[in-house]
């Protein structure tokens, strides 16, 4: 009976502990006129990523106090310092400075229901630099379809989709931390990590055909 009861305070333990780990993180993206902006959101030191909805919404899972957001909009990022907020509204002026964030409610109040909606859209499909290393290969490109069979490198170019391009070019946009580059200058060494977005209307007409965006360790190391 002892041992009954104690597996059950363990497991109510753990259940707690769980739930707390799991803890879901809302924000909200706006312009000046309250419509929703679309950006992609990163969290400083982790492989943590997500991005926002038409109408601005995101959602994360276990985002500690001293967390720092980067909101990454039009090619430039921003960097958010939570400072134990659990929630996060942001306004964003055209031009993509921030004029505004701070902690909402009603946010908070809406539990899982934006991590949900954002897992589920399956935006990308992201790896890691260790796992490109482990390819076995020092060539970048060769170590990206590698890991993702669904790039296709045709007349010189990596392409992603099989259908027609509004372009004269159906390569997708290669983005090395928000620059546009050639994957023959990135050293596979210098590499965090590799996101796949299967087409994306954030980056203009270019990212229809698909965006690799590229985050480098140097990158990351500047910014702590």
């Amino acid at each position: 009976m002892v041992m009954r009861r104690g597996v059950i305070i363990a497991a109510m333990l753990l259940s707690a502990t769980i739930s707390v780990a799991e803890e879901p993180f809302n924000g909200l993206i706006v312009g000046l006129d309250g419509k929703g902006i679309k950006a992609s959101i990163a969290v400083k030191g982790s492989d943590k990523r997500t991005r926002s909805d038409g109408k601005g919404r995101f959602g994360l899972t276990d985002i500690k106090a001293d967390d720092t957001l980067y909101i990454i909009y039009k090619r430039d990022t921003t960097v958010i310092e939570l400072q134990g907020r659990r929630s996060i509204h942001i306004v964003l002026a055209e031009q993509g400075d921030v004029v505004s964030f701070e902690e909402s409610e009603e946010l908070m109040n809406y539990g899982f229901g934006y991590v949900k909606r954002r897992e589920s859209l399956d935006y990308s499909s992201g790896i890691s630099g260790d796992r490109l290393r482990a390819s076995g290969t020092n060539d970048l490109r060769k170590a990206i379809m590698m890991c993702y069979p669904g790039l296709k490198y045709i007349n010189g170019e990596l392409c992603l989709l099989t259908q027609n391009s509004i372009n004269s070019s159906s390569a997708v946009l290669i983005l090395c931390d928000g620059v546009e580059c050639n994957l023959d200058y990135i050293n596979i060494h210098d590499v965090k990590s590799v996101e796949i977005i299967k087409g994306s209307n954030m980056y203009g007409f270019r990212g229809v055909n698909g965006v690799i965006l590229i985050t480098t360790l140097k990158a990351e190391d500047v910014l702590k």
